[in-house]
């Protein structure tokens, strides 16, 4: 086999539903789930892909992912809701809170949805463009369990909790900003264990706290900025976790939470015509947009990219010649669906 195999969208995204599908998930929302997977795959963010559907399966069988789940809002105050998502599948809890923060913003002009109960969420710039689609800005953040060292520590401490924030423009694409509060998100150590692939320095730290180059020995991941990158995730933590009265560090650090494979969130829409002219502001977005990328270049680089443009280059490519999945990744995904009685596509 070569280092990776190449399928279309539409062969990649029907794969991923027949998996969920035949795993317990009721059909339409498997394709719901599976499309907001391979979006990942389609914007070059491979590391929280279809990589990540053994694992997703593992959970299923465990019953820690609700196939079929009952999400429920527990309370609704002005701009604020808290929607349980009774372990739904990442991406089918967090559009629905997304959708609950764009209800509040048509109503009051922003929403809050703190949301507890969900499970991986996979890359949430997916759920920041839909509130982007509706003319708003969508700001989207998740907590977990430690998984990266707070800055002075040689253990994990804090998780690497995500922000994403997108607005819309006017004849550009949506700004859109999704970065992990780690030097580089755990799936990125994942796909390079599936590729047999060094990882640079400043990634992680090995089981003695060093920092080390092999990721079959990254035990924690590195802050990104060092207290920079540690603080953001403490404040997300506060914010997603505390606020739901759902904490996931403090218990972890006690001894009290073990593999938890549960996430609080937020979803935040802000209807930008409340606060002036919404086309004047997409106007803006693209001019600013033009200031950016017309600055003097450094040397050695052929394009400034502004926020999310990198996604849209490889999303535009992979639609018209189709995903590349690392051979390592394409054997685990097919043992897995194998498992489950499901024939891969080819």
């Amino acid at each position: 086999m070569s280092d990776h195999i190449r399928l279309t969208k539409s062969e990649l995204t029907g794969f991923a539903t027949a998996i969920f599908t035949a795993a317990g998930v009721e059909p339409a929302m498997a394709a719901t789930w599976a499309q907001g997977v391979v979006w990942a795959n389609l914007r070059g963010v491979d590391s929280h892909g279809v990589i990540r559907i053994p694992r997703y399966v593992d959970l299923l069988k465990k019953k820690s992912i609700n196939p079929r789940p009952a999400m429920k809002v527990e309370r609704r105050a002005g701009a604020i809701a808290v929607l349980d998502a009774d372990r739904a599948p990442g991406v089918i809890g967090m559009t629905r809170a997304m959708d609950e923060a764009i209800g509040c913003a048509k109503a009051v002009h922003i929403g809050w949805c703190a949301a507890r109960n969900v499970t991986h969420a996979g890359a949430i710039g997916y759920f920041a463009l839909q509130a982007a689609r509706q003319g708003m800005a969508g700001i989207v953040m998740t907590a977990s369990g430690p998984l990266m060292a707070y800055h002075g520590a040689r253990v994990a401490g804090v998780s690497t909790n995500p922000i994403a924030i997108a607005v819309p423009g006017k004849r550009r694409r949506p700004f859109l900003l999704d970065m992990s509060t780690s030097t580089v998100a755990n799936g990125k150590v994942l796909a390079a264990k599936d590729k047999g692939d060094p990882v640079p320095p400043g990634w992680g730290l090995d089981a003695e706290g060093r920092d080390t180059t092999d990721p079959k020995k990254i035990a924690t991941l590195l802050p990104l900025g060092g207290p920079k990158g540690s603080g953001l995730s403490l404040m997300i933590e506060c914010l997603a976790s505390l606020a739901v009265g759902s904490p996931l560090i403090s218990l972890a650090l006690s001894g009290g939470l073990a593999d938890n494979p549960f996430l609080n969130a937020i979803a935040i829409a802000v209807d930008l015509q409340a606060i002036g002219d919404l086309d004047a502001f997409t106007g803006e977005v693209d001019l600013l947009g033009d200031a950016i990328t017309g600055l003097p270049r450094a040397e050695g680089v052929e394009r400034i990219l502004l926020p999310g443009e990198r996604g849209d280059a490889i999303l535009a490519e992979r639609e018209a010649s189709g995903i590349p999945v690392p051979a390592g990744t394409w054997k685990r995904l097919v043992a897995a669906a194998e498992a489950l009685g499901v024939k891969a596509p080819g």
